[in-house]
Parts: C-alpha cells; sequence; structure tokens
C-alpha cells in the first residue's frame, strides 16, 4: 500500500513480519493458520498443509505442474471435476483457488489491519510465465476472498512500479 508520503510500504504481521508465505494449514481444532504460523505447522502437520498453490493454480490435474506438485508434497492431491486440481485436507477438500483465495484473505486482513480501513479492492501480482487462464484463476481467487481485483498485474513489472514510485520518477 502507499502510505501518506506516498511511499510503498508493505503491511506488517504480528511480530512486523512483511513477508507472509503462501502457506494454509488446517489446525485440528477446525481453525485455519496461514502464513508463518502455517509454515511453521508444516513440520508437524504436514498432510493438513498446504503449500506451492500458486504453481497448480489454473492447471488441470493431469499437467505437469500438478503432477510434478503431487509427486513431491506430503499433502494429498486429487482430481475433481472439470478436471481440476483438488487437495484433500482434515477439513474437507478445496480447489486451488480456494487454497489461493484463503492466502489473499489473509493478506487482505493484513492491509486492513495497516490502513485502519476495510479493503475490497487490490491489484494481485503473478508470475511473468502465468497463462490467461492462471491469471483468470488467481483473479477468481481474489473474489473468493472478497475482494475486487483491479488488476493481474506481472511481478517483475510491479516490482518496477514500486521502485519508480519510491524514487519518484514522474518528477524527475
Amino acid at each position: 500500500y502507499l502510505d501518506e508520503l506516498d511511499q510503498v510500504r508493505l503491511a506488517p504481521a504480528a511480530g512486523g513480519v512483511t513477508v507472509q508465505p503462501s502457506v494454509v494449514s488446517f489446525h485440528p481444532n477446525g481453525g485455519v493458520v496461514v502464513g508463518v504460523a502455517g509454515k511453521q505447522r508444516k513440520v508437524i502437520d504436514p498432510k493438513n498443509t498446504i503449500y506451492s498453490a500458486k504453481r497448480m493454480i489454473g492447471q488441470a490435474f493431469s499437467s505437469f505442474a500438478v503432477q510434478e506438485t503431487a509427486r513431491r508434497v506430503p499433502f494429498e492431491i486429487k482430481q475433481g471435476s472439470n478436471e481440476q486440481a483438488i487437495v484433500v485436507t482434515r477439513t474437507g477438500e478445496f480447489a486451488i483457488p480456494e487454497i489461493s483465495a484463503i492466502v489473499l484473505d489473509h493478506a487482505k486482513k493484513l492491509a486492513t489491519a495497516a490502513l485502519r480501513e476495510e479493503v475490497s479492492r487490490a491489484v494481485v501480482t503473478v508470475p511473468a510465465s502465468f497463462t490467461d487462464v492462471q491469471r483468470s484463476s488467481t483473479a477468481t481467487a481474489g473474489a473468493l476472498a472478497g475482494l475486487t481485483v483491479v488488476r493481474v498485474l506481472n511481478e517483475p513489472t510491479a516490482a518496477a512500479i514500486a521502485y519508480g514510485n519510491s524514487k519518484r520518477l514522474d518528477e524527475v
């Protein structure tokens, strides 16, 4: 977000951590733990801690990306309707955009806390190599998180914009 001085800031979580891993863990008590806390649970509850969803979003279950991920992760990935990948957890089955929506909802809550106002619109960044289907699935995840995704932007482009904004290159 931009602060009152138009400086780019990252919304911090508890303890001031500004980088949140895209990890979702489904706790035995029925709760959902996201980010740093979710990543910590990966060691003690690997079958119910989901990561690498970004590389599977918008990919068919039979795709190389999903099959390679399924081969190396401890949680179950199965084929759902319309060839989509589904992760199986103790609390149920989730399509990959639903996992991404949980991560985006977490980011939304952090931004809302940092800005002290409800966040409803967002620009979401994705790898430059993402296909149109992956971008669309990412926008769907944003909608599931209660966000209006204004734009899906390539990560290198977002970095360049943030850098240019911090240098005030528009005033040179």
